[in-house]
């Protein structure tokens, strides 16, 4: 599931860094004990967002150790009030399974190279109208090879964060309609 996590940070913009398995030293049950976070997330100072330490877990698993955790994480939080930093716990439930696999199909997009040479006819015709995918492509082109790049390109270009689709509702297709993001 950190895995996931660290997706959804990708796609998060009041994010700037993040680090993997951050340590802080906590007083819990009786010892100073070193605590290896999942991560640590810096997020812009716009964002009205404080740096935090996150730990990620399963709510089955929180559930069945409750008591030990909440005592935990009451220590986490202690010690990260003395950083000047936020403490909060990701669960599988924060985000739907739709989300999750559309930004995870996307994300190839934000770290592949891809030919953008369509890229400003793409966001000159998104200046209207919401467009499917597929109307968009083949406002520009009807040739099978050429479609093959402007869908790329246009997936590049909601994955950038230039075009915007539902990624919350509904699995992204050619069929999704895509907007300029604002």
């Amino acid at each position: 599931m950190e895995k996931i996590f660290f997706l959804t940070l990708e796609f998060d913009d009041d994010v700037t860094s993040y680090q993997e398995q951050p340590q802080i030293t906590i007083d819990f049950q009786n010892r100073t004990k070193i605590y290896s976070a999942d991560c640590f997330v810096r997020y812009t100072s716009d964002s009205n967002k404080q740096d935090s330490l996150i730990e990620v877990k399963y709510t089955q698993e929180l559930e069945k150790k409750r008591e030990y955790f909440e005592e935990k994480f009451t220590s986490i939080q202690e010690a990260c009030k003395e950083l000047a930093i936020n403490f909060s716990v990701f669960t599988e439930q924060q985000y739907s399974q739709t989300y999750i696999d559309n930004i995870d199909f996307l994300y190839r997009y934000k770290t592949h190279d891809r030919e953008s040479h369509y890229d400003e006819q793409i966001l000159s015709l998104c200046t209207t109208d919401k467009l499917t995918a597929s109307e968009l492509a083949n406002n520009i082109t009807t040739d099978p090879k050429e479609l093959i790049i402007i869908s790329n390109a246009i997936w590049g270009l909601v994955a950038i964060g230039k075009l915007r689709a539902d990624l919350y509702d509904t699995k992204v297709s050619m069929n999704s309609f895509i907007e300029l993001s604002l």
